[in-house]
C-alpha cells in the first residue's frame, strides 16, 4: 500500500520543549487516519509539519514519496480544515469556497461551477448565495469542507474541525466525514483529543503523549490491546492494575488494563469490595468498587440491580479480558 505520508525520525522543538520528539510514523493513502492525544501531546504540531506551517527541527517529512521538509504550505498536495474554519466574513458561501481556485486564476465560470459542485458534494446546493454568519456551526462546517475539497488535495487535513459543535450534531457530522472520505477516497488525517470521535471514525490512529507516539494500530487494536498505562487509562478509560493486583486475579505480576464493560456482578468472583461511587448514564450505571486500596469500575447495563453506595459488591469477568501490559 502506498504511503501518503511519512515521519522519519521527526522532532520539532520551541526552545527548550520538545513539542515533537523524534516521530516516526506512515499513512497509508486512502485511509482515514486519526491523531489522538491530550492538550500539549504533540498531535497539533504534527499535522502543522504536514502542512508546511511549521518546519522540522530535525528529521524528514515525504508526501506520496517526495521530501517536503523544507517545501511551504502552497507547494504542498494538502489542505486544512481548522477548528474555527476561517471563512471569509465579507464573501458569501460560492466565493469562500473558490476563493483557492481564485487565487490559482481559474476563470470565474469555471471556479463557480467548481465551486457548486463541491457544495452539492456536501448538501449545500442552494447555499451559494449566502454568507457565513447566516449558516449554523454544521453548515459553516461544510462549506469550510467544500473550500478545501475544492482544490482537489490528496492529502485533507483536519484540526479539531467538531470541536466547535454540540454533541448530537458533532456524531452527525462524524457520519458525514466518514462517508464523504469513503466517497472521495483520498486521505484524511484527523486531529482529536475525544477518544470516542477517535475511536468511531479512524481507519488507524496514533496516540500521541509527551511529544512522542504511545500506540499505533487499529482502533480494535488500541482499545483491546492497550501498550502502556497512558493509552490504557486514555482510551475508554480502562481499570489500570498493579502487579500485585493483577497477579491476585490470576495474570502475572505486571501491569494491566481490564475494561468496566467486562466486569458484572456475580454471587462469586475474583474481586470483592465496596460501593463507593454510583453514576447513572442513561444507558445503565457505572460504579466504583474499592478493594486492596484500588478503585475499580464497571458497567451495569439497564436492568442490573443497582447497588447502594457502601454496600459490598461482588464482580467477575471472562480472563480473556484481563490485558497484561509489556511497558508502563
Amino acid at each position: 500500500m502506498t504511503s501518503a505520508v511519512e515521519f522519519r525520525a521527526v522532532s520539532r522543538h520551541f526552545g527548550a520543549t520538545r513539542a515533537v520528539d523524534a516521530v516516526d510514523l506512515t499513512i497509508a493513502e486512502g485511509t482515514f487516519f486519526a491523531m489522538l492525544g491530550p492538550s500539549g501531546s504533540g498531535k497539533t504540531t504534527c499535522l502543522r509539519l504536514i502542512s508546511g506551517f511549521e518546519k522540522p527541527t530535525s528529521g524528514q517529512i515525504r508526501i506520496f514519496a517526495e521530501d517536503v521538509s523544507a517545501v511551504p504550505p502552497h507547494l504542498r498536495n494538502v489542505n486544512t480544515v481548522f477548528q474555527d474554519y476561517a471563512l471569509f466574513p465579507h464573501m458569501n458561501v460560492r466565493d469562500n469556497v473558490a476563493y483557492g481556485l481564485m487565487v490559482k486564476g481559474m476563470a470565474r465560470a469555471a471556479r463557480y461551477a467548481k465551486a457548486e459542485e463541491m457544495l452539492s458534494l456536501v448538501h449545500l446546493d442552494s447555499y451559494g448565495d449566502r454568507k457565513p454568519a447566516q449558516l449554523s456551526g454544521g453548515q459553516r462546517q461544510r462549506v469550510a469542507l467544500a473550500r478545501a475539497l475544492v482544490n482537489e488535495p490528496r492529502v485533507l487535513l483536519l484540526d479539531e474541525p467538531l470541536g466547535a459543535l454540540d454533541l448530537k450534531l458533532r456524531e452527525a457530522m462524524q457520519d458525514e466525514l466518514k462517508s464523504l472520505q469513503k466517497r472521495l477516497g483520498i486521505t484524511f488525517v484527523f486531529v482529536t483529543h475525544d477518544q470516542s470521535e477517535a475511536l468511531s471514525m479512524a481507519d488507524s490512529l496514533a496516540v500521541f503523549n509527551n511529544g512522542r507516539i504511545a500506540q499505533i494500530g487499529t482502533p480494535t487494536d488500541i482499545y483491546a490491546h492497550p501498550k502502556t498505562r497512558f493509552v490504557a487509562d486514555f482510551v475508554g478509560s480502562s481499570n489500570v492494575l498493579p502487579p500485585a493486583l493483577t497477579q491476585s486475579l490470576g495474570g502475572p505480576a505486571k501491569w494491566s488494563s481490564l475494561r468496566p464493560e467486562a466486569l458484572h456482578p456475580a454471587p462469586f468472583g475474583p474481586i470483592t469490595g465496596t460501593v463507593t461511587v454510583l453514576r447513572y448514564l442513561g444507558a445503565g450505571n457505572r460504579v466504583t468498587v474499592t478493594t486492596q486500596g484500588q478503585d475499580i469500575a464497571a458497567l451495569l447495563p439497564m436492568g442490573t440491580p443497582t447497588p447502594d453506595i457502601g454496600a459490598p459488591l461482588t464482580l467477575t469477568f471472562d480472563p480473556a479480558a484481563l490485558h497484561v501490559m509489556d511497558e508502563t
